[in-house]
């Protein structure tokens, strides 16, 4: 049965991955033609691409101005954060350490580029390297003094102690970032740091004093209603109520959980969710349903190379195959001893030795020939899984376009509303006073960003400066009243002023690309296209659309 299953995601990854790997060859060539050339049309030829995925929240975008240190340094930090979110971590390691030395002019470039690196040898599972370069960033963090970064350094260093195994630095670690989150006074930060302490408590055997830090995690995600990080906390808090024998509270929140996980796309916490359903369903002594859960997991950990769960998967596969299918299960058995000098103590493994010296070989030939008989089915349900995943992607794609435009849509109704009170104000023979509402700040964005697009070029950065904010103040503070990333609401903004300057209809393309902000036509256009479905030469406001339908009623 598993050697199907693993036919079928074999077919499902090579669907999946055509278009990345496609992606991934090009920005490989580019490299390599500016590590040659250290050309800036080259390197606008990568940015655009990385602005494509959206790894800024600012356009990338280099000038003949641009220093050449500034451009390696640019060009070599976002192709590490690229490859990171491509899984490729010894490329973006390769490329976080070109671009480090580079990186020391600027704290916040600095801390960022240590952090890449980082994550690139916590994700190899070369803990060592890792915490080394995670130290360092928390000790720039804790020159710099800004307490929000210090406890995102200090949540990491504590990610990767965990997978160490080294609880007790782990639990330093954690509650020094509790502290500082507390001073920084950003919830969203405060959830994260506090189903970490979740975690660390859950694998000392603590699960009495986790289960607190999973509730207030849990009250947290749902009072800031971010439905994703809801789903992870009911996780987390599950493998502490599974450790006090509560597994029917534990049940009734993974049930929750798993259907959100899969939606929101978060592939990683799903393969924890799912390993932990599998324990679950092992305890209870269905082990067909555990081993379905587990190779869930398996694939996903397999995908993202994270050895220290997919070890997790192997071994529940183990337990849950090792009656009914001996050859799969003795083969989970094999890599996972090859993955527990590494990651876990000898006890587990002498216990999964004397598992193996129970299997029952006399079945073996006759689960090969039956293997054998299912080759061709397996090919047909490869075909059919390959089919099925098409219409998938096609229509997940769909449904997030539609997301955006509505979301963006929204976003610039919004702006127009606060353009026209501001005008009120104005107006008014007695202005209101400026305050720091969230309208105010959301005014005050507006109007800097506006200003910003006449001289073409604007960033969080710059925008933060004329507000007198740090850019991660700026990011908090405006994802906290509009739910929305700098990059989409400058987006929003600039979308806004190119529908009111092509409503006057006085100006070309171009012109309006300028006065929005965008240095290249064509980025304008796709960008315009993508939010209102059609290009601006085409758009056409709501009241002319009405009387050329009246027109044509008419005539008709």
């Amino acid at each position: 049965m598993m050697k199907r299953n693993c036919l079928a995601v074999l077919a499902l990854l090579v669907a999946v991955c055509m278009h990345a790997q496609t992606a991934t060859r090009v920005v490989d060539s580019l490299l390599t033609v500016f590590d040659r050339q250290r050309s800036v049309q080259t390197a606008n030829r990568l940015f655009n691409i990385f602005n494509d995925e959206e790894l800024s929240d600012e356009q990338l975008h280099a000038t003949t101005n641009t220093h050449p240190d500034t451009l390696k340094q640019q060009v070599w930090y976002w192709a590490a954060e690229y490859y990171l979110a491509h899984q490729n971590y010894e490329q973006s390691v390769a490329y976080g350490l070109k671009a480090l030395p580079l990186s020391v002019q600027s704290t916040d470039i600095e801390g960022d580029c240590l952090t890449a690196v980082a994550i690139s040898y916590f994700r190899m599972g070369d803990f060592e390297h890792a915490i080394s370069y995670a130290k360092r960033c928390n000790e720039l963090d804790q020159r710099v003094g800004n307490p929000d970064n210090i406890s995102s350094s200090f949540n990491l260093m504590t990610a990767i102690f965990v997978s160490a195994r080294q609880y007790d630095e782990a639990e330093k670690c954690i509650l020094r970032g509790l502290d500082f989150c507390q001073k920084a006074n950003n919830p969203q930060r405060r959830a994260i740091l506090l189903g970490m302490a979740c975690e660390v408590y859950n694998n000392k055997g603590q699960y009495d004093v986790a289960l607190p830090y999973a509730e207030q995690a849990l009250a947290l995600e749902q009072k800031l209603q971010r439905s994703e990080k809801i789903a992870v906390r009911q996780s987390q808090m599950a493998e502490s109520l599974m450790g006090l024998d509560r597994f029917s509270e534990a049940r009734q929140l993974l049930l929750q959980c798993i259907p959100g996980l899969r939606q929101n796309g978060n592939r990683h916490s799903l393969g924890i969710a799912c390993n932990q359903m599998g324990r679950l369903l092992l305890h209870d002594g269905d082990n067909s349903g555990a081993a379905l859960y587990f190779d869930e997991a398996l694939q996903i950990f397999l995908d993202q190379k994270d050895i220290f769960n997919e070890s997790r998967s192997r071994r529940g596969l183990y337990e849950a195959l090792r009656q009914t299918d001996p050859e799969q299960a003795m083969a989970h058995n094999d890599r996972y001893n090859q993955l527990r000098d590494s990651i876990f103590d000898n006890e587990t493994g002498m216990m999964l030795s004397q598992y193996s010296a129970q299997l029952d070989n006399e079945h073996l030939q006759a689960e090969k020939d039956e293997l054998r008989n299912q080759h061709r089915r397996n090919l047909y349900l490869a075909f059919a899984v390959v089919v099925i995943l098409a219409v998938a992607t096609w229509v997940f794609s769909y449904r997030r376009q539609h997301r955006y435009q509505r979301r963006m849509t929204e976003l610039t109704d919004e702006i127009t509303r606060i353009h026209q009170q501001v005008a009120d104000i104005k107006l008014a023979a007695e202005p209101k006073k400026p305050d720091f509402t969230d309208q105010q700040f959301l005014i005050d964005v507006i109007t800097n960003v506006n200003e910003a697009m006449q001289q073409g070029t604007f960033s969080v950065e710059s925008i933060a400066g004329k507000m007198s904010l740090s850019p991660a103040t700026l990011r908090r503070r405006l994802q906290q009243v509009t739910g929305e990333k700098p990059k989409a609401y400058f987006t929003a903004i600039q979308m806004q002023k190119a529908v009111s300057l092509l409503q006057q209809g006085s100006l070309s393309v171009n012109e309006v690309a300028e006065k929005c902000g965008f240095i290249d036509p064509s980025s304008f256009t796709r960008t315009f296209k993508r939010i209102y479905g059609v290009a601006p030469t085409q758009y056409q406001p709501a009241e002319a659309a009405q009387e050329t339908e009246e027109q044509q009623s008419e005539e008709s």
